[in-house]
């Protein structure tokens, strides 16, 4: 098992809100050069999180269905979690 901690993977929502998902340590640039990787070996799991705040920082908790059809036009988590995985950013390591 590797030492290495996981990593947020942070998509800017509107109105300033990120939401995020826990990605494996180096696997998010690996799939982003190869599509082949299956997302499930990127990613944790497909649950995504954002705070209360909106920001990165504190309590993580799971967005409503209708944030979520707001924000990414579905509540499909598997189109969900590809969009942040393909165009969010990495933005440090996940308290797990």
């Amino acid at each position: 098992m590797s030492s290495e901690q996981a990593t947020k993977i942070v998509f800017k929502g509107d109105e300033n809100t990120d939401f995020f998902v826990i990605a494996q340590p180096g696997m998010v640039a690996k799939w982003k050069k190869d599509k082949t990787i299956p997302l499930i070996d990127v990613v944790q799991s497909f649950d995504v999180f954002t705070t209360p705040s909106g920001s990165i920082t504190g309590e993580a908790i799971r967005p409503s269905n209708s944030t979520l059809e707001n924000v990414f036009s579905t509540t499909n988590k598997d189109d969900i979690v590809k969009k942040i995985v393909s165009e969010g950013e990495e933005k440090g390591h996940a308290q797990l």
